[in-house]
């Protein structure tokens, strides 16, 4: 009796491991790549295999600053938030593509208030950045990026755009302003 009780309780560990370890894997991120997105649209069997196609969130902090991931697609929106800024602190966060261009510049007055958010889209432009003619190949937009407070040249947090396009956004990277990715304007609301 003693051998059958041990057995038991044996297997029924073994299951609840099983168990859980399945739920685990089945939870975690699986990140899929735009092309297996594709394939898995095109299958007629009406079930999708895929998970994510971006990359996961995996925040990345300077001082107050943070953004909120390390890896992104083209056509991903960069989420910044700037906390904890001190009364009589003028500066602006400035981001700048692979080859040193400053692509876009978040200015922000601690006496106007102590944290700002925003978000932008690095796209193709033929506009003249701030120190370029212009960004009219995605390769100008692929690779790492740099961040810094202009007030701090020598601290800086980097992040990657990769050589994938979001689904469903390629039109967006084959020429220069061709059709213009419209932002949508969000006024605060006081919960009104």
């Amino acid at each position: 009796m003693n051998k059958n009780v041990v057995i038991a309780v044996t297997v029924g560990i073994i299951v609840i491991i099983g168990a859980v370890s399945f739920q685990i894997y089945e939870s975690s991120y699986q990140r899929s790549s735009t092309e297996e997105y594709y394939a898995s649209d095109k299958q007629a069997t009406g079930e999708k295999n895929i998970k994510h196609v971006v990359y996961p969130e995996n925040p990345q902090i300077l001082y107050g600053l943070t953004i909120n991931k390390d890896k992104y697609l083209l056509g991903e929106n960069v989420f910044i938030k700037v906390q904890g800024i001190p009364m009589g602190l003028k500066d602006s966060v400035q981001f700048f593509t692979p080859k040193g261009v400053l692509y876009f510049e978040l200015e922000f007055d601690g006496n106007e208030k102590s944290s700002t958010k925003h978000y932008f889209r690095p796209a193709l432009t033929t506009m003249k950045t701030m120190s370029s003619e212009g960004l009219c190949g995605k390769e100008a937009l692929i690779g790492e990026w740099t961040v810094m407070f202009a007030s701090l040249p020598m601290e800086k947090l980097n992040f990657q755009v990769m050589d994938e396009i979001l689904p469903h956004s390629e039109e967006y990277y084959l020429e220069c302003d061709t059709k213009a990715i419209e932002l949508p304007i969000m006024q605060p609301s006081l919960g009104k």
